[in-house]
């Protein structure tokens, strides 16, 4: 309960201050994606490993070409390209054993359609 008043109050002060969309999430560690300043940031209750491995497999799955795949126990960065040309980068970071922050952009402005689609995409190999 206190969880989900935390997560309303937050949604209502980004906005009321006209910054942000939200997005109910679905699947694992299913909350709110934000999607702000050309980025789509959600939160997974995933250890890094498996999201990085998710991501690059839903990468895959959407047929982007995968251009940098690294990570270590503590942060993650997949960048990938668009048959269109536009560039995608994903960067992930640990926030304890059990749980990883997705960041993701698509193109130099953001889209916020297919950076969702590319969530989902990773959601669906967690």
């Amino acid at each position: 309960m206190r969880k989900a008043l935390v997560v309303l109050l937050v949604a209502l002060a980004l906005l009321s201050a006209g910054c942000a969309a939200f997005v109910a999430g679905a699947g694992v560690g299913a909350g709110v994606a934000v999607y702000q300043a050309g980025k789509l940031h959600d939160t997974v209750s995933a250890p890094l490993p498996r999201v990085h491995a998710a991501v690059v497999a839903g990468m895959t799955d959407l047929g982007i070409q995968i251009t940098l795949n690294r990570a270590d126990k503590l942060t993650g960065k997949v960048h990938g390209q668009l048959a269109s040309g536009k560039k995608v980068w994903v960067k992930l970071k640990s926030l304890n054993p059990t749980t990883t922050r997705i960041t993701i952009r698509v193109g130099l402005t953001g889209d916020k359609d297919f950076s969702m689609r590319i969530l989902k995409a990773a959601r669906a190999h967690i």
